[in-house]
C-alpha cells in the first residue's frame, strides 16, 4: 500500500470520526425537543406508561388548551422581539458605517468602549436599570422591554457590522459618490443590499435572545396587557389544573415562531457565517 493510498484512508477514518461526532452531538441537542413533541400529544398516564415513543390516541386538545392560555402572550413577545431586532439592526448598521466612512477624533478609543461593554455581565445592571426605569415611568410597558436589551445587544451588533463593512471594496464607496450619491444614499442603496448576510446574522442572534429574555422582563412586566409568553408559560406550569401535556404543548407551540423566523432566515445567516460576519 502507497503512501497516498494511506493518507486517503487516514482521511476518509478522519471524516468517519467528525461525522460520528456530530451526529452525537445533533442526536444530544434534538432528542429533548423530540421527547417534549412526544409527549406534548398525551395525556399524563400516556406518559408514565410509555415516554420514549408516539403511541395513539394523539390529543390534539393539548395544544388548543395552550393556545387558549399563551395567544395573548405571543403577541406581546412578537412585539417587543421585533423592537429588540429593528432597534440593534438600525443602531448597528449606522454605527458600522460611520467606524468605517468617516475619520473622527478618538474613533478607535470610542470602537474600543462600545465593544469594552460587551465584558460587563448583565446581572450587574439589573438593579441600576430597574430604577432608572422605575424613575422614568416606563414599567410595564413595551418600550422597558424594548430599550434596555437593545442597549445590551448594540455592542456585539455593532462590531459585526463594523467588520463586514470593513471588507466592502472602497470602490464601491467611491463609485456610488462619483454618481452623486450621498452618505445616506449610499447606506441604503449601496451598503445594505450587499450586507443582508450580517443582518440576518444579527437578526437571528438578536431575536433568540429577546424572545428568550426572562429576568428583565419578569421584573419590568407584570401587567397581563404586556406580559411576554415566556413568562405566561410559568403560569401554565403552576395552574394545578393543566397536565404535563398541555404544559409541554404550551413550550411547543411558544417556539413556533423563532423556529420560522430561523428557517427562512438561515440562508443569508449561514452565508453571514461563512463570509465572515463572525470572526474570532
Amino acid at each position: 500500500m502507497d503512501r497516498g493510498e494511506k493518507a486517503r484512508q487516514k482521511r476518509s477514518l478522519n471524516q468517519i470520526g467528525i461525522h460520528i461526532i456530530l451526529f452525537m452531538l445533533a442526536f444530544c441537542t434534538l432528542f429533548p425537543f423530540y421527547l417534549m413533541v412526544n409527549s406534548s400529544f398525551k395525556y399524563k398516564m400516556q406518559i408514565v406508561d410509555n415516554v420514549w415513543f408516539m403511541t395513539p390516541p394523539f390529543h390534539l386538545d393539548n395544544y388548543m388548551n395552550a393556545l387558549r392560555q399563551i395567544s395573548p402572550f405571543m403577541f406581546n413577545s412578537i412585539i417587543v422581539t421585533s423592537g429588540i431586532v429593528v432597534g440593534v439592526i438600525i443602531i448597528s448598521v449606522m454605527a458600522g458605517y460611520a467606524f468605517v466612512r468617516f475619520d473622527m477624533p478618538g474613533k478607535e478609543l470610542l470602537f474600543f468602549l462600545i465593544i469594552s461593554l460587551m465584558m460587563i455581565p448583565s446581572f450587574l445592571l439589573l438593579l441600576p436599570q430597574f430604577v432608572l426605569v422605575n424613575k422614568m415611568g416606563l414599567l410595564n410597558t413595551y418600550a422597558v422591554q424594548i430599550l434596555p436589551p437593545v442597549g445590551a445587544l448594540a455592542p456585539m451588533a455593532v462590531l459585526l457590522a463594523r467588520t463586514f463593512f470593513s471588507s466592502l471594496s472602497v470602490s464601491l464607496f467611491e463609485a456610488a459618490s462619483l454618481d452623486g450619491a450621498g452618505e445616506f444614499m449610499i447606506l441604503l442603496r449601496v451598503v445594505i443590499p450587499l450586507s443582508m448576510p450580517v443582518i440576518a446574522t444579527i437578526a437571528v442572534i438578536d431575536s433568540l435572545a429577546g424572545w428568550n429574555n426572562f429576568i428583565w422582563p419578569l421584573m419590568t412586566a407584570s401587567q397581563e396587557s404586556v406580559k411576554p409568553v415566556i413568562i405566561a408559560l410559568q403560569g401554565i406550569m403552576s395552574n394545578s389544573q393543566n397536565e404535563q401535556g398541555v404544559q409541554l404543548a404550551g413550550y411547543v407551540v411558544a417556539s413556533m415562531p423563532l423556529l420560522l423566523f430561523f428557517i427562512f432566515a438561515t440562508k443569508q445567516f449561514v452565508s453571514g457565517l461563512s463570509s465572515g460576519a463572525i470572526k474570532a
